[in-house]
């Protein structure tokens, strides 16, 4: 699946999918996803917040207990997940 192929499947701009996809949070990212950019980058970062928690359904100290299991590139699979559910 090419990158315009995923973006519109997301709602993304090519551009922001770009960014997600090189771990940067962009103000077009999180608005689709209702969060702040900075929440957003936090989970990127491997860092949880109860903001992004909230949007995936667990506590935040579940979120970081799964961060802590992946990587970055598990991290950006989550959020796109959580975008091609929305």
């Amino acid at each position: 699946m090419g990158d315009l192929s995923i973006a519109m499947k997301t709602g993304l701009l090519t551009h922001n999918l770009r960014n997600l996809l090189n771990g940067k949070a962009d103000m077009g990212t999180a608005m689709k996803l209702g969060v702040m950019t900075h929440s957003l980058q936090q989970v990127l970062d491997g860092k949880a917040n109860i903001t992004m928690a909230s949007k995936l359904g667990l506590m935040t100290s579940d979120l970081q207990k799964l961060l802590d299991s992946i990587d970055k590139k598990g991290a950006i699979g989550l959020i796109l997940g959580l975008l091609l559910n929305k």
